[in-house]
């Protein structure tokens, strides 16, 4: 159980916001990879919470026959849209007040 647990949270940390940067951005997957385990990192107490959050709402959308995926699923992907929005917004914003660069 651990272990897929730690292997879990490794496919979380490099997916949550590669999909929205490869759709947003002209970068390579391995660079998106990259900078979503560097955002969980940095952010990693919200970032788990909103995992959790993930898992507990489709839990609940499969149990009406897994027809509650038809709803939950848009729902979800737009709200990491926003969550992906709202990290780079964020990190641009401190890049620029420490003079530094952003992640991507």
């Amino acid at each position: 159980t651990a272990v897929g647990a730690g292997f879990a949270l490794l496919l979380y940390m490099i997916t949550v916001v590669s999909l929205p940067m490869l759709l947003d951005r002209e970068v390579d997957y391995v660079s998106a990879m990259i900078a979503s385990f560097q955002l969980v990192q940095a952010n990693f107490v919200p970032m788990i919470l909103w995992a959790g959050f993930i898992a507990v709402v489709t839990f609940l959308s499969l149990l009406p026959g897994f027809f509650g995926l038809f709803v939950t699923l848009p729902l979800l992907g737009h709200a990491t849209w926003h969550l992906y929005d709202l990290l780079f917004q964020a990190g641009a914003e401190e890049a620029a007040e420490n003079g530094a660069e952003a992640l991507v």
